[in-house]
């Protein structure tokens, strides 16, 4: 007589009874690991086509876990008035016009900017290293015009006597003044002749010095009827691209890993 007998049985029954758990472990990490995987391919696609993107476009892709089931891969933005980066993200995927940023409809509330117009950076303003406005002077402007009680709640206005306080300037400093060139609106020059005229100025805000050698004007924003996107960044191809190439193996990984406990 011959005695069969199964090794383990009361181990593998074990495992078997937590066959479903494990399945829903294995695949919860193979849908974090793949969606981890199309931020990151995102986030090379925009380095690609964009020209030198901020850290804060780049840390806009998120991933989120929606369900027990699933994790979406999309742009977030939680930092403020002038980084919506799901403003310029969603134009530059399906292209189409740009949304008025903050900054501006503050300028539009006080009749600074007209409406229908949006404001891009002019040749005296203050570009960072991947060319953008900086915040400090968009602060500085709107605080000029008394816009900036409609931005983030602020209530850093800077009222008649911060304005006379510029104008003069300081021992080590210009004085300045910030001006707006309404459409239409013409500035009177000076010829050599002598004999005065007039000039048709591009609508926006610009800078006056106070020098010692007179006057300098700059423009810091110009006014302009149109900022439309063309649709650069394919975010729905380099995602499913993404998930076809990594979930299976991800999720081959996740399974080896749990069978194994």
């Amino acid at each position: 007589m011959i005695e069969i007998k199964l090794q383990g049985f009361d181990e593998l029954k074990r495992k078997l009874a937590d066959a479903p758990r494990k399945l829903e472990i294995a695949t919860q990490r193979a849908l974090l690991k793949t969606a981890e995987a199309v931020r990151d391919a995102e986030n090379a696609e925009m380095r690609r086509v964009f020209n030198n993107p901020t850290r804060w476009t780049l840390g806009a892709m998120k991933v989120k876990a929606t369900s027990k089931m699933a994790v979406s891969v999309g742009i977030l933005d939680p930092d403020g008035y002038y980084k919506r980066a799901a403003n310029y993200l969603g134009a530059q995927v399906g292209g189409g016009d740009r949304r008025l940023k903050a900054f501006e409809k503050s300028l539009q509330a006080r009749g600074v900017m007209p409406k229908g117009w949006f404001a891009v950076p002019g040749e005296g303003a203050k570009l960072d290293a991947y060319g953008n406005m900086g915040p400090g002077q968009i602060r500085q402007i709107l605080s000029w015009f008394d816009a900036a009680e409609n931005w983030a709640g602020s209530t850093q206005n800077m009222g008649d006597k911060g304005r006379d306080k510029r104008r003069k300037g300081g021992r080590k400093s210009y004085g300045f003044e910030y001006f707006v060139a309404q459409p239409g609106m013409r500035r009177t020059f000076v010829r050599k002749s002598g004999k005065s005229g007039t000039h048709a100025m591009q609508p926006g805000i610009y800078m006056r010095v106070f020098t010692g050698f007179g006057t300098a004007i700059k423009p810091i924003l110009i006014f302009v009827k149109g900022a439309r996107y063309q649709a650069r960044f394919n975010f729905e191809k380099v995602a499913r691209d993404t998930v076809d190439a990594v979930f299976q193996d991800e999720f081959s990984k996740a399974i080896d890993l749990e069978l194994m406990k």
